[in-house]
């Protein structure tokens, strides 16, 4: 009988230090993914000798699944909530297509009128042309942006009326190209009618080929406002772009500049840019602290948090999910939640003194 305590207290040491170095392991190998996918994302523009950050933050949100879809999305700029007034589902009828058609020959006939006697008129569209309310939106954005460029300390009246010809002239283009995919939006509105009525259909998520088929019919249907909003992204640029340009020669470099500059980026850009920038700080000092053993304990928790929110986006039980990448990051969640409770920090690490100085310390005012 003592012979075999002998040996169990023996092989006790052995199994604990095999333990520890796994812990170790375990430790540096996440540390490593979040430091090195962290550092991925800093890049060095040699000719602008300036530092960017580049985070797919804006992808994620806008590819985002299930409840808390709407709610990342909302961090998205330039798109002017499109998803609450072009993403609606209306049933295209025969009269309602008649009359969309009908309005977009007028308004072409319209338009050319106009260009030929070069005096255009303040737009106007009427309620079931299909992007009416997306182009309200997107007015009253540009209007804020434009107020806030001409409400700049140091431009001239001269630079003021000409941010407002600028507006007028940009908004033109930008009725132009809505007008001229309506029709192309009213089938839109139609495929998610169709779509609400396969959804509230009895039995269409049990049997298995009809959930596939929602499936496929879903991810066609959302991916067609995709060009619109990427357009109007792209005329947003340009808008902004002239804007900036009617700064004089001697206003480039001067605080005249860095307040336009500051007043032609929406507030969703500057809040889309503090989250990639904590993104990449995040990655990069949670793996870096569990690289040192330093503050492993908050370290994880923040990483598990982090890494909660990106799964978040997409839930695997909700249909169309990209569950691509999910799994892998519950198994790292799994081994963050493991790091937090067991302090890896204090093996091998510098959480190992710290704790001993803190120990020591608290020691002697307890003495």
């Amino acid at each position: 009988m003592s012979d075999q305590s002998a040996t169990n207290s023996e092989a006790r040491p052995c199994c604990a230090w095999k333990v520890l170095a796994a812990l170790v392991l375990l430790r540096l190998c996440v540390g490593w993914h979040f430091f090195s996918e962290g550092i991925k994302k800093v890049s060095y523009d040699r000719s602008n000798d300036a530092w960017s950050i580049q985070v797919p933050t804006e992808f994620i949100f806008a590819a985002a699944k299930g409840p808390l879809a709407g709610t990342f999305q909302s961090f998205i700029p330039g798109e002017h909530g499109w998803r609450d007034t072009l993403a609606t589902p209306q049933e295209l009828t025969p009269a309602s297509g008649e009359e969309l058609a009908s309005w977009v020959t007028g308004y072409v006939k319209q338009r050319q009128r106009e260009l030929a006697k070069g005096t255009p008129t303040a737009v106007e569209f009427p309620e079931f042309v299909p992007f009416a309310a997306w182009y309200a939106t997107i007015d009253a954005d540009r209007r804020k942006l434009q107020k806030s460029f001409t409400d700049v300390d140091g431009l001239t009246e001269e630079q003021r009326a000409q941010a407002a010809d600028v507006f007028e002239r940009r908004n033109l283009q930008l009725a132009d190209y809505l007008a001229g995919e309506s029709v192309d939006m009213q089938n839109y509105q139609h495929d998610l009618w169709r779509l609400s009525k396969m959804t509230a259909a009895p039995g269409s998520s049990e049997v298995p080929f009809k959930e596939k088929r929602l499936a496929t019919k879903t991810a066609e249907t959302n991916s067609a406002p995709r060009k619109w909003v990427a357009s109007v992204k792209k005329f947003d640029e340009q808008f902004t772009t002239e804007l900036r340009s009617l700064l004089s020669d001697e206003q480039f470099g001067s605080p005249v500049e860095i307040a336009a500059d500051a007043a032609l980026t929406s507030t969703k850009a500057k809040t889309m840019r503090l989250m990639n920038l904590a993104v990449t700080s995040v990655t990069i000092g949670v793996g870096l602290c569990l690289l040192v053993g330093l503050f492993t304990r908050l370290a994880s928790v923040v990483g598990a948090l982090f890494l909660l929110s990106i799964m978040a986006t997409q839930p695997p039980w909700v249909p169309g999910a990209d569950t691509q990448y999910f799994y892998y990051q519950l198994v790292e969640f799994a081994a963050f939640v493991f790091l937090a409770a067991v302090a890896a920090g204090r093996v091998a690490g510098l959480d190992y003194i710290i704790h001993g100085v803190w120990a020591k310390c608290c020691g002697k005012k307890g003495t």
